[in-house]
């Protein structure tokens, strides 16, 4: 019996031969996938000597942890908090697109009424099909690597405070997080949700 293959992650510095839609631009870039829950922003009012990651997921939590719930209860449960992917480069700049086959949120009824229904745009409406710099095999999504986000003295990415607080990073183009399963996991303060 043959035993089953096991697919790993894209090892890093993997290249990927990039061509445009719309113009004739190619180019090789290493490519990974940014993972940003919902509020995750609070990050930006804040710098790691000003709070601590434990501080940050308290006032982060009690503000996301039932959000999408209460917009969207016929999709998301009380603690699942949406997360927003996308394709860019390790060191976040050059390219930021919406990853492709990412789960989208619901669309808005507040703003379907004033701008009505809206198409998402994603990586591949500006990009076709990366293919591997040197092998030339098509990209797959679910093998680049997630980007490591931080909050100490080193690092104040946006969003860090959560792997750094729980030690916890989603899979690959993974819709939603419960953050009651992995606040109690780490240890850490949660809300008391219905």
């Amino acid at each position: 019996m043959t035993p089953a293959k096991t697919t790993h992650p894209y090892p890093s510095g993997t290249k990927w031969t990039i061509a445009g839609r719309r113009h004739d631009h190619v180019r090789t870039e290493e490519l990974v996938l940014y993972a940003e829950p919902n509020y995750a922003a609070i990050t930006d009012d804040y710098l790691p000597d000003e709070i601590s990651a434990a501080e940050l997921w308290r006032l982060w939590v009690d503000k996301v942890a039932n959000k999408a719930h209460e917009q969207w209860p016929q999709v998301y449960r009380p603690g699942e908090v949406t997360i927003l992917w996308s394709v860019t480069q390790p060191s976040f700049t050059g390219i930021c697109e919406a990853a492709p086959y990412a789960l989208a949120l619901p669309q808005d009824s507040e703003l379907v009424k004033m701008f009505g229904p809206y198409e998402r745009e994603d990586f591949l409406t500006h990009y076709k099909t990366p293919v591997n710099a040197e092998t030339g095999e098509p990209i797959n999504w679910l093998r680049l690597p997630v980007l490591d986000r931080g909050w100490n003295e080193t690092a104040a990415h946006k969003g860090g405070f959560i792997q750094e607080v729980t030690g916890w990073k989603s899979s690959p183009l993974q819709p939603t997080m419960d953050v009651v399963q992995i606040g109690r996991a780490g240890g850490l303060y949660v809300p008391d949700l219905p």
